[in-house]
């Protein structure tokens, strides 16, 4: 069954009226891309009699092959799109299409854009110089220029129910705790295998029962814990928020448990251990808990330092800060 996506796509190509900028949203950025290849192999198409794309013109080959020369794809430098990067591909706005009568830029995490950046890209939305049609990819709309938003087509992308990433999951062998954990913090079936598949998934997973531990039952010392776990292996940005993910997810199951809500325990596998600290906690304190771990997570997204981030976290989650 085709998403709504690929269906709304299908209808615009079927059109031929193409809008000048799209907005791609949800949380789903690697299907997101795909999309936008699907999209853009459809505009570039040759097939006359077919259901565009048809997948086997040479067209639609070389976008496969990512050698198409009317087609850029845009990715983030680092933490972000810088504006040199925007300048790049504004030289090119100017210059007509080599093959076609069209260019078509795909702009993956939009949402990255610098304001210097977007500001230029701005710029092409408002006065499009030659027929080009820009797809911007982005899981954090909130965080773009809300004039680039609006002059931008919606193509929403929506999430997959996690009981039916879980099942999939599960058909292909995967254990019942780790697929249902994977189904909650991932959106898509790749990225929840992807996830399943990680070698560090399991010390990640086995990190938050440790830490939680160290904290609510006075074992240890959880700074400790964060630095010689997290700190000193150098862990990258994203293992960081996958373990603040499955944390948000644990203190979670703490409030659900506190509430005698038991059906809808993510890591049921661990009903004793939740339950044990639960109890320490009244049903207000462990919701703020859940922000405290929420906020961490928005301080990663914006650069903060890791250290800092999740040393303070810990210090709040003590009720020490």
């Amino acid at each position: 069954m085709e998403s709504f996506s690929i269906q709304l796509l299908k209808q615009i190509l079927t059109s031929g009226r193409l809008a000048h900028a799209y907005l791609f949203t949800g949380p789903d950025e690697m299907g997101m891309k795909a999309a936008a290849l699907y999209f853009a192999k459809g505009i570039f198409c040759m097939a006359q009699n077919l259901e565009r794309p048809c997948g086997q013109c040479s067209n639609c080959r070389r976008i496969e092959n990512g050698n198409y020369p009317d087609l850029v794809v845009l990715e983030p430098d680092g933490p972000s799109i810088k504006i040199q990067q925007v300048r790049e591909i504004q030289k090119s706005f100017a210059l007509k299409a080599m093959e076609g009568n069209r260019k078509v830029y795909i702009i993956t995490r939009a949402d990255l854009m610098t304001v210097e950046a977007a500001n230029a890209l701005l710029k092409f939305l408002e006065e499009p110089s030659t027929p080009i049609t820009a797809i911007l990819l982005s899981n954090r709309k909130e965080s773009m220029l809300p004039t680039i938003v609006s002059r931008c087509q919606f193509v929403p992308f929506f999430r997959m129910p996690v009981e039916t990433i879980q099942q999939i999951l599960q058909a292909e062998g995967i254990s019942v705790g780790k697929a249902k954990l994977a189904a909650s913090i991932r959106q898509t079936v790749d990225s929840a295998k992807q996830l399943t598949a990680y070698d560090r998934f399991a010390e990640i997973a086995n990190l938050v029962i440790q830490l939680t531990e160290e904290i609510h039952l006075k074992r240890g010392n959880p700074l400790f814990l964060i630095q010689d776990k997290i700190i000193k292996p150098d862990w990258s940005p994203e293992d960081v928020e996958t373990f603040l993910d499955c944390l948000a997810w644990w203190y979670r199951d703490l409030l659900l448990a506190k509430l005698d809500i038991t059906d809808g325990l993510v890591y049921e596998n661990q009903h004793t251990r939740i339950q044990s600290q639960a109890a320490l906690y009244d049903s207000e304190h462990l919701a703020q808990m859940v922000e405290v771990v929420l906020l961490a997570k928005k301080r990663l997204q914006s650069q903060a330092n890791r250290q800092l981030m999740l040393e303070r976290m810990v210090l709040q989650l003590q009720g020490e800060f």
